[in-house]
């Protein structure tokens, strides 16, 4: 008995139906690994007492993005792999740092590293890791990304410099289903 092409195509098309389309719409664009080293970042001195300072390390994104379409809604996460500061000077004044992720142009930031001082040592070196990704909406279209060092506590009394150096890792993800149907 021969089924007609009609009923071929439903028995074809129900297993998609039923599993979902939208998977086999998708695509997703990833990066493991991209960092950036600063060196001899300026910092200025601070008066005596608790103080705060920021300042701010680009990341270019290259063309991570230029897969991804502009008509496509597109969900982006961000894990802060490591970001350092390492130096001249000691850092052991500094109670929290914080890393925030900020979209070029903007004064909005997501905050996705943190560290808080454990000793009583000298430290040279401050290293932030992030916990988790980071929903980062469509900031992984941009061709940079912006990291806002924030440190707070006893800070250096003269000015200093230090290396800063961001690695983290993105992943992008449109879904191309609404936009065909």
């Amino acid at each position: 008995m021969r089924i007609p092409s009609y009923r071929a195509l439903l028995l074809c098309a129900a297993p998609l139906l039923v599993t979902g389309c939208d998977s086999l719409f998708t695509l997703e664009v990833e990066a493991e690994e991209i960092c950036k080293t600063q060196a001899d970042v300026s910092f200025p001195a601070a008066p005596s007492g608790t103080a705060s300072v920021q300042q701010t390390l680009s990341l270019p994104l290259g063309d991570f993005a230029e897969p991804l379409p502009e008509d496509v809604e597109v969900t982006s996460a961000l894990r802060l792999k490591t970001f350092e500061v390492d130096a001249n000077t000691d850092l052991s004044g500094i109670e929290r740092a914080t890393v925030s992720l900020r979209k070029p142009g903007s004064d909005e930031v997501i905050l996705v590293g943190e560290y808080r001082r454990s000793g009583t040592g000298p430290v040279r070196q401050i290293r932030l890791t992030g916990g988790g990704a980071v929903d980062v909406l469509d900031l992984a279209k941009q061709s940079n990304l912006d990291f806002v060092f924030d440190a707070k506590g006893s800070l250096p009394s003269t000015q200093w410099t230090a290396n800063m150096k961001v690695c983290a890792a993105v992943k992008a993800r449109a879904n191309y289903f609404n936009l065909l149907f």
